[in-house]
């Protein structure tokens, strides 16, 4: 699906309004326009745009409010925020910057330059939310938890270890919905939380259902629905699997970690590296390969496969029967070695050099 480019105008000045959408409209984007700043707050959340152009001067909310209120929720964390105003004191500038604001226009000013500062910063806006998508393709073929997409009950992908699951292909995937997929009881538990969550009307939420695969094994499950993406009139909403018998808060926590690594370091995960990590994830037995000359000493061998297997300090301190603190100092050994910032590099470090079997 292709969509254009949303830009919301939060502007009081109705003529002023209409000029910028005429522009805006002519180079391709879409275009929405609010007359205030408690109406534009309100179409942020609606609207969902990759930009958005503000008025300072307004009443009873300016834009300093606006921008912070939408600061504040989250919705501007990457979301570009361009101010416009009829003034132009260097302090008044200053102070927007400040807050954190991507640009800063002061009318009237030249539509072109207008143009080429909203493409800059379109740009960079692409630019992370591509890092964001690699961050989320390397969660959705790696994690060992189900994953899928949908938009109220249609089907739109999941990742292979849900499809393995429902024992399905990826091709009958969107010939299903929702219901499909779940036992009557588990359905009606969430059906409408899924209808709220599509109108924005909450957040998220989890709850234990089952599954039902092609030939009808049952599969208990924790699944938490959230909304991944909103566009105009169209809500794209993200589930999260769990099975019951397999869940584990420290890997999971550890399962996050690898991938922010992952998403910070630019890692390119290769098919092969990728299956190690979807083994790690797994919990399978780790063991450290046989070399003439060791890198890592004994303890931080068997150290560094414990916490290749997601285990807190104190229960590896507990396996190999000696103290927090003596696993903590190998594990700051491992790090130094390898020179890495935290454990999760070293266990790439690991995989990469062909340091362990799994």
């Amino acid at each position: 699906m292709n969509f254009q480019t949303k830009i919301l105008v939060i502007e009081d000045d109705q003529r002023f309004s209409k000029t910028i959408r005429n522009v805006l409209s002519q180079h391709g984007f879409d275009v929405c326009c609010t007359n205030n700043g408690a109406a534009g707050i309100q179409k942020a959340f609606e609207y969902n745009p990759d930009l958005i152009l503000c008025d300072i001067k307004m009443d009873p909310i300016d834009g300093y409010q606006v921008y912070n209120v939408l600061k504040e929720s989250s919705l501007i964390d990457r979301i570009p925020f361009m101010f416009l105003t009829g003034h132009s004191e260097l302090e008044e500038i200053r102070f927007g910057l400040d807050l954190g604001v991507d640009d800063y226009f002061v009318k009237p000013f030249n539509n072109n330059d207008l143009i080429k500062s909203i493409e800059k910063r379109l740009a960079k806006f692409k630019k992370l939310t591509e890092i964001g998508r690699r961050e989320f393709k390397a969660l959705f073929n790696l994690t060992p938890n189900g994953i899928f997409l949908f938009n109220g009950s249609t089907l739109f992908n999941a990742n292979p270890a849900l499809l393995k699951i429902l024992e399905l292909e990826q091709s009958s995937l969107t010939s299903l919905t929702i219901s499909d997929i779940l036992d009557d009881f588990s359905y009606q538990k969430i059906a409408d939380r899924i209808e709220r969550c599509s109108n924005l009307l909450m957040d998220s939420f989890s709850e234990e259902i089952t599954l039902i695969s092609q030939s009808g094994l049952k599969t208990d499950v924790t699944i938490s629905v959230s909304v991944y993406e909103k566009y105009s009139g169209y809500s794209l909403m993200i589930g999260l699997v769990t099975p019951l018998n397999k869940r584990n808060a420290e890997n999971e926590y550890f399962i996050a970690d690898v991938l922010n690594i992952l998403k910070k370091e630019n890692v390119v995960v290769s098919e092969s590296l990728g299956e190690k990590l979807t083994d790690i994830f797994s919990q399978h037995n780790i063991n450290m390969k046989n070399r003439k000359n060791e890198y890592f000493s004994t303890r931080e061998s068997q150290i560094l496969c414990l916490s290749m297997e997601g285990l807190p300090i104190k229960v590896i301190a507990d396996k190999l029967q000696i103290s927090d603190r003596t696993v903590e100092k190998h594990r700051s050994k491992l790090m130094e070695k390898t020179k890495s910032s935290n454990m999760i590099e070293v266990i790439i470090y690991a995989l990469k050099n062909n340091l362990v079997e799994i």
